[in-house]
């Protein structure tokens, strides 16, 4: 492994960024032949979204019959109830066709890493047929799983998207998970896995116990920002949302997890740390930790009560397994991450964003590809 990566997680966090390449490099030239057998990439495709729908149905509605650019027929055509994951999006990771579902980025992002396991609510057929043959990805690599809803008639989160998963990823070592909204970087994934790779290779006695690696970016006043020790460890994570209100500055306190004991964020603090999306588990750790959060929150006449979360979502969110293994120092951050991997598209009016952070992230992508050939493992 790198000299340098076991302080790289931990106290020399803030010189990782630089080093993003290199990183990627030196462990893909020290990979384990059998990582990608025993990886499972997991995919939670969101559904419509009442902000989506909503912003959707006003672009229909201003389109007002002009509809002589392509955008315009694609918006024209597109479903209401479908995911905004299926909405076809400037494609930058291949020639043709000229447009892809957006969520063709987060699942080629994982491409080549592993099996994959894809969550969803519904539009398995469009999923394969726009998404996996359009990537090239074996079908007899991909596995669907149909998130129920809860007893609210609402599906109740990511993290039980997780739990409901289980089946098809516990027989792995390690889960890198993303979500189909996201701007994800191939070398982000890559490095990440590789690197927890590496910590779990080195054991407890140099690593410490490891049971999430997170790929973090730097960024002004992110609305989750990760909270450090003195140690440069993760002890919790801020998120607003998860705790029922809208999504605030950095200087926000944690909705769930523990009290962090080192540095905290105030409201002097411009730019902090900010997951991307991407997580990396090792496997047996993340299975504990959502069954432990199931048998202690669990209802079945109502959901999940997890304390911190917005009491009447009775919702579980990775965020919450996160949270649990940070507090017991089994998290580490990884800041290599670029800003622009943070471009959700959640609202139609944030689509150019998307496509304009998408062109950056696949165009350094490719000049690495074209830079350490060995990286075209994924093709």
């Amino acid at each position: 492994m790198p000299a340098d990566l076991l302080a790289l997680v931990g106290r020399d966090h803030e010189a990782a960024y630089g080093e993003r390449e290199t990183i990627a490099w030196d462990l893909l030239a020290s990979a384990l032949k059998s990582l990608w057998a025993e990886t499972c990439c997991l995919t939670l495709l969101a559904g419509a979204g009442t902000r989506w729908v909503k912003s959707l149905l006003a672009a229909k509605a201003g389109l007002a019959g002009a509809l002589e650019d392509d955008l315009g027929r694609v918006t024209s055509g597109f479903p209401l109830d479908a995911p905004r994951g299926l909405f076809p999006v400037r494609n930058f990771i291949s020639a043709e066709p000229s447009r892809i579902p957006m969520a063709a980025y987060a699942v080629d992002a994982l491409k080549g890493l592993g099996r994959h396991v894809i969550v969803i609510r519904g539009w398995e057929a469009e999923i394969r047929s726009e998404i996996i043959e359009t990537l090239g990805i074996d079908e007899g690599m991909v596995s669907f799983c149909a998130q129920r809803e809860g007893p609210s008639g609402k599906v109740l989160g990511h993290g039980d998207a997780a739990r409901q998963s289980r089946r098809l990823w516990r027989d792995s070592r390690f889960v890198i998970a993303n979500f189909g909204g996201d701007v994800n970087s191939p070398l982000t994934a890559l490095a990440s896995l590789l690197a927890m790779a590496k910590l779990d290779e080195s054991g407890e006695k140099s690593a410490g116990k490891v049971g999430l690696l997170l790929p973090v970016a730097r960024i002004r006043n992110p609305a989750y920002p990760v909270i450090l020790d003195e140690e440069g460890l993760p002890r919790a994570f801020g998120h607003n949302k998860l705790g029922g209100t809208a999504a605030g500055p950095a200087s926000s306190p944690p909705a769930s997890g523990p009290a962090a004991p080192g540095i905290m964020l105030s409201a002097s603090d411009s730019f902090a740390y900010t997951n991307v999306g991407i997580r990396v588990y090792k496997t047996e750790i993340l299975s504990a930790a959502v069954d432990e959060i199931e048998n202690s929150y669990w209802r079945d006449d109502i959901g999940y009560s997890i304390p911190g979360n917005d009491p009447d979502a009775h919702e579980f969110a990775l965020d919450n397994v996160d949270a649990l293994l940070a507090s017991r120092g089994e998290a580490r951050i990884l800041a290599i991450a670029n800003p622009e991997e943070l471009t959700p598209a959640k609202s139609f009016d944030e689509i150019g964003h998307f496509e304009e952070a998408a062109r950056k992230v696949r165009a350094e992508w490719e000049k690495f590809r074209s830079t350490f050939p060995l990286a075209n493992h994924r093709a």
